[in-house]
């Protein structure tokens, strides 16, 4: 196999661009291959079929986030509301971000209609995410409602990206930060 012109890196973030901005439907291998600046035979040399691409350009886009986002909910430095404000921040910004944005949001969408073979790497990604949440409200909450909750989080974390999208809006995802850091401050009692 010949070597790449660019780093793998940057090709995979290139083509992440691309399937975000066009959706995988609306994602040819011309795009894909002039986004990375590649004739589309050198292209085709490396990769055989937008597919095979898209289950890279998947798994290397939960690599990052497992290391730049989840991986954070571990961190036994940091109080468990430090750890769910640090996440939310480092999602905000990786999210309004074109190099990853809410590109398993758009093949996710793109899955549904007729590419269900793509779903297993979003839920693995999506179950991650719900996986880290769930070790921080399991320090408030039983095993099982901190899972509920997790996986609650997750859906608003991933309804505020859309939205802050839509309305050029970030405190969407803010206010779901905010709510996430208040659930997981103990109950308190009340005084009659």
């Amino acid at each position: 196999m010949r070597p790449l012109k660019i780093p793998r890196d940057e090709l995979l973030q290139r083509c992440a661009n691309t399937f975000k901005r066009l959706g995988y439907h609306g994602t040819t291998m011309d795009a894909l291959s002039s986004a990375c600046g590649l004739t589309k035979a050198s292209f085709y040399h490396h990769y055989p079929n937008k597919e095979s691409l898209l289950r890279d350009v998947l798994a290397w886009t939960h690599e990052r986030l497992q290391q730049a986002l989840f991986s954070i909910a571990f961190d036994e430095s940091l109080e468990v509301h430090e750890r769910l404000s640090s996440m939310g921040r480092k999602a905000k910004k990786l999210f309004q971000d074109d190099s990853i944005g809410c590109l398993m949001g758009v093949v996710a969408i793109d899955a549904t209609y007729g590419k269900v073979e793509l779903m297993e790497p979003i839920r693995k990604f999506l179950d991650d995410w719900v996986k880290a949440f769930t070790v921080l409200y399991s320090a408030t909450y039983d095993q099982e409602n901190a899972q509920r909750m997790a996986r609650q989080l997750v859906a608003d974390f991933e309804g505020s990206i859309l939205l802050a999208r839509i309305y050029n809006d970030p405190s969407y995802i803010d206010a779901v930060i905010e709510r996430g850091v208040q659930q997981l401050q103990p109950a308190r009692a009340v005084v009659a």
